[in-house]
């Protein structure tokens, strides 16, 4: 493992915010060892997290090497985009770090959602509402499970950029099996000021966006509104 010392500067990195780690992250150019440095520090502190992020996203699709590739992937691309992370003024050290694993957490299901789109052949997973609220069991896919997928990116595709955003950010911190689960008070405030909305709206917005999702496969597939 590297050293917590940034090379050359007598910098402890461990002491560093989350933020100040993907600011050290961008002097790559400048400095490719102190990039270098607070991407091992960075990656130590979160790899765990983005692993259970990825197993779930991934169970029934890739197995425990496939998952830890678009860990990989996913620090990869948070490296070379790290100056694109916008922390939005939030300094409490707790709501910092929750925004950067929901900013990981979305790297990684694009990442995740771009390779399903790109490579022939593979299976690809159907999520609805109640099964994002759980982790997926190990069995085999049916051969509709393509289309599904397909159809439902259709009706993702379909939504606003809100409220795709709403969806995304709700997606990060479901828990398996745990039930009534709703977004921490801060999150739902950070997200209602990006989108210059409020709390209660969030919700709002992630109901109808949900239910615009049922509707258009309702549409495509001839079933009736239950």
């Amino acid at each position: 493992m590297e050293s917590a010392l940034a090379a050359g500067t007598g910098i402890d990195l461990r002491q560093e915010s989350d933020e100040d780690l993907l600011v050290y992250m961008t002097m790559r150019n400048d400095d490719l060892s102190v990039a270098n440095s607070a991407l091992s520090e960075f990656y130590e502190r979160h790899k765990g997290y983005l692993y259970r992020v990825c197993r779930r996203l991934t169970t029934g699709v890739l197995d425990e090497s496939g998952a830890a590739d678009l860990v990989q992937d996913t620090f990869i691309r948070a490296y070379e985009r790290a100056s694109t992370f916008d922390s939005e003024g939030i300094t409490n050290p707790d709501r910092l770090q929750r925004r950067v694993k929901a900013w990981l957490g979305r790297i990684a299901l694009n990442i995740f959602r771009d390779m399903l789109r790109g490579r022939a052949g593979i299976r690809e997973v159907s999520l609805d509402d109640e099964e994002i609220s759980k982790e997926p069991e190990q069995t085999a896919l049916p051969s509709t499970i393509s289309s599904d997928r397909r159809l439902l990116d259709e009706a993702i595709d379909s939504l606003s950029e809100k409220e795709q955003r709403v969806l995304r950010t709700t997606f990060q911190y479901f828990q398996p099996g745990k039930k009534n689960q709703r977004l921490p008070n801060d999150v739902a405030e950070d997200l209602a000021k990006s989108l210059t909305t409020t709390s209660d709206n969030i919700r709002q917005i992630r109901r109808r966006a949900l239910r615009k999702i049922k509707e258009y496969i309702n549409s495509k597939t001839g079933l009736k509104k239950t």
